[in-house]
């Protein structure tokens, strides 16, 4: 499919999420016009008045429940393209809790959108999770050809560990999307998913403290700015990515004609939590230098990202640097 340039209308789902509120921005700045999703009345006024306040340019819709049947369906009409970057970011061992909601908000974006054929363009924010494995084995340079079929097959042994529960839900649900697309020969549309590592950056909108951060942001608080070794998300290393360059990177999908039917790995790098703990402590000597080493297991192949996206990350200083400027501002979590 042709490239979708502004002032086409653009859905972003989860709009008042920490990637939602970015992407949002970036959007409005870019000359789009937005409609959001929000689950209830009182955040969307929120995000309009405090965070967006881009007058006509953009409006939010409720959607209070995504499960239900046609959930999107009103949200879609008279959109150019969808950013579904809605989808359950919790750790849990009931897998019922995790994957049937993952897939079921997933497949409906998608039938919504064929519903109205003016969409050009579907961008899912994906996860690395759909692609590597877990727990740790040996190390491994992971690239877009891989998919995390052992988390699924691990599940449907009963495993109950949340992170394995979390990348099979991530990833039946990438694959429930592809097989969409192909089951029903879709052509006004195409899909493309960006496969996002952890993201790590400031919050664009007010929180009051650790309890409303995303996960990643909860163990980057823990890991980094207290050195605790229960930040187990941030212990084995992984990719990792700005949110702000994620937010850059799904405007950059719906531009470049070449995105269409991709699945794009978004990393900046990869980390091990000590290296985070070093560049930390190098901004603000009173945190943490770490003590807590161990070998890269996951490194990830982002050439798709800067050739077919074009994207250039910021580093990890720089994100790092702006994280702990963000932590500073949040009453029970300042440094």
């Amino acid at each position: 499919m042709p490239a979708v340039s502004a002032p086409a209308k653009v859905l972003v789902t989860g709009a008042n999420g920490y990637l939602g509120v970015w992407l949002v921005r970036s959007l409005l700045e870019r000359g789009y016009h937005v409609r959001g999703t929000v689950r209830t009345t009182g955040k969307g006024d929120v995000l309009k008045r405090r965070v967006v306040d881009a007058g006509d340019k953009f409006e939010y819709v409720v959607v209070e429940d995504v499960l239900k049947d046609g959930a999107f369906d009103d949200a879609v009409r008279g959109m150019d393209i969808i950013m579904h970057t809605l989808s359950p970011n919790v750790l849990s061992m009931v897998p019922e809790e995790v994957i049937e909601p993952a897939v079921k908000g997933t497949v409906s974006i998608l039938e919504s959108a064929e519903k109205h054929q003016i969409v050009k363009r579907v961008v899912i924010t994906g996860s690395i999770g759909a692609i590597m494995r877990w727990p740790p084995g040996e190390p491994r340079v992971y690239d877009e050809s891989v998919i995390n079929d052992p988390a699924i097959h691990d599940v449907e042994q009963g495993s109950k560990d949340p992170v394995t529960i979390y990348c099979a839900s991530k990833t039946k649900a990438e694959q429930s999307a592809w097989a969409f697309m192909e089951k029903k020969g879709i052509k006004t549309f195409d899909l493309v998913f960006l496969n996002g590592s952890i993201f790590i950056g400031p919050v664009a909108h007010p929180i009051s403290g650790p309890a409303e951060m995303t996960l990643s942001l909860q163990h980057f608080y823990l890991g980094v700015i207290h050195g605790r070794t229960e930040a187990t998300m941030f212990r084995p290393g992984s990719g990792w990515i700005d949110v702000r360059d994620v937010a850059a990177a799904h405007v950059l999908a719906a531009q470049n004609e070449k995105a269409g039917g991709q699945r794009i790995i978004l990393s900046a790098g990869d980390f091990v939590l000590s290296e985070l703990n070093a560049a930390a402590h190098a901004i603000d000597s009173t945190l943490p230098a770490g003590e807590i080493a161990s070998d890269k297991v996951y490194k990830f192949d982002s050439r798709k990202m800067r050739d077919v996206l074009g994207l250039r990350p910021r580093s990890l200083e720089d994100s790092i640097r702006d994280s702990l400027a963000f932590y500073k501002t949040v009453p029970s979590a300042a440094i």
